[in-house]
C-alpha cells in the first residue's frame, strides 16, 4: 500500500487501519479525525487518532506503519516525511464518557478497510468535548454530523446523556438542553 504526496486524512486513515489489520491489530479511528471522516467539508484535522482494541505490541505497530512511510517520532506519535498528518494512539479502552465502545463501523475501499466510530458515536464524542470542557468547535462539529447524517441515533444520545448525568452531577445539564435545542428537538 502506497501513500502519494497528495494523500488526505481519509487516505492515511484507510492505509494505517489496513496495514495494522494485516498485522493482526484492530485500530478504530476516533476523536476529531473520525468527525473529519464524516464531515470533511465542516472539519479538518492533521491528527489521525486510533485506539487499538487490544494493546498492540509497539514493534508490530512500528513495523506495520513503516510500510506506509510512518515512523515513531520523539513525542510518541508517528510522522511521515512528506505528509502533514500525525498518527496518534491515545490510550484505551475505546470509550465515550463511561460507555465502552464495543462496535464500530467498518468501511471498505477496494482492498483497504477503515474501522471508525459510528456517526452516533462521533456525535457523542464531540458533544462530550463541549459538555465537559466547553469546546464550542466540538459542539459545532457534533451538530454538523447530526445534520449531515441520517443514521445518527438521537434517542441513543439522549439516553447516554441521562446515564452520564446520573453518574456525574458536575456535568452541566444546560449544555445538553442547548445541544438538543440546536437540533430543533
Amino acid at each position: 500500500m502506497t501513500l502519494g504526496d497528495d494523500a488526505g486524512l481519509v487516505d492515511v486513515a484507510f492505509a494505517a487501519c489496513t496495514v495494522l489489520a494485516r498485522a493482526g491489530e484492530t485500530a478504530v479511528l476516533c476523536g476529531g479525525s473520525a468527525a473529519a471522516y464524516y464531515v470533511p467539508d465542516r472539519y479538518q484535522s492533521l491528527d489521525v487518532d486510533f485506539v487499538v482494541e487490544v494493546g498492540a505490541a509497539p514493534h508490530i505497530v512500528d513495523r506495520a506503519l513503516a510500510t506506509i512511510g510512518f515512523a515513531l517520532a520523539a513525542e510518541g506519535h508517528y510522522r511521515h516525511d512528506r505528509l502533514p498528518y500525525v498518527l496518534a494512539f491515545p490510550i484505551g479502552p475505546l470509550a465515550i464518557g463511561r460507555d465502552l465502545i464495543t462496535a464500530w463501523r467498518t468501511d471498505r475501499r477496494a482492498d483497504a478497510l477503515l474501522h471508525v466510530y459510528t456517526p452516533t458515536d462521533v456525535v457523542r464524542d464531540r458533544f462530550l468535548h463541549f459538555w465537559a470542557w466547553g469546546d464550542r468547535t466540538a459542539l459545532e462539529v457534533a451538530l454538523a454530523v447530526v445534520r449531515a447524517r441520517r443514521d445518527v441515533d438521537l434517542a441513543a444520545i439522549r439516553a447516554w446523556t441521562e446515564r452520564e448525568m446520573a453518574a456525574d452531577a458536575s456535568y452541566d445539564a444546560s449544555r445538553v438542553a442547548r445541544f438538543f435545542a440546536s437540533l430543533g428537538g
